[in-house]
């Protein structure tokens, strides 16, 4: 995966905290799934979280 700029990950939330939380919750959510795989490695998690978001599998909702 290439790295998406920080333009592109501004075009999916105003905030880049947001952007952060949103990956990290469901990289944590994609590591308890896939805990006992034995290729589990989390920066994998981390990449598929992120390519979620960045394709709009998963969107950031403000409360």
């Amino acid at each position: 995966m290439i790295t998406p700029s920080t333009k592109e990950l501004m075009d999916i939330s105003q905030s880049k905290y947001a952007v952060v939380v949103a990956v990290a919750k469901e990289a944590r959510k994609l590591s308890e799934d896939k805990k006992n795989d034995e290729n589990y490695r989390l920066s994998s998690m981390v990449t598929e979280a992120l390519e979620e978001i960045l394709s709009s599998k998963i969107t950031i909702v403000y409360k």
